[in-house]
């Protein structure tokens, strides 16, 4: 689970330490392959608070169908609350 802020332009880095992964979130239109040795990028903008479900899309080994991705999208005050909580 990745928690993000709502309503704010957010830059995604993904790499891949193992084999080829494509990170996928359908109900956001994003889907970004990550490979070993190489860092790609895109952006997103979430407009909605919300939770969001998505998987890897990439036939990437034998636990390939227990990788879910989930995004839960939260205001900016409670991203803040909760950074400053994990330190």
């Amino acid at each position: 689970r990745i928690i993000l802020p709502s309503r704010t332009h957010l830059r995604v880095l993904v790499t891949a330490s193992d084999v080829l992964h494509s990170w996928a979130v359908p109900s956001l239109g994003v889907k970004m392959d990550a490979c070993p040795g190489r860092l790609n990028q895109t952006s997103i903008f979430l407009n909605r608070e919300g939770v969001f479900y998505g998987q890897c899309s990439e036939i990437c080994g034998v636990n390939h169908g227990f990788m879910p991705i989930v995004v839960e999208s939260v205001s900016l005050d409670k991203y803040v609350s909760w950074v400053v909580s994990q330190t």
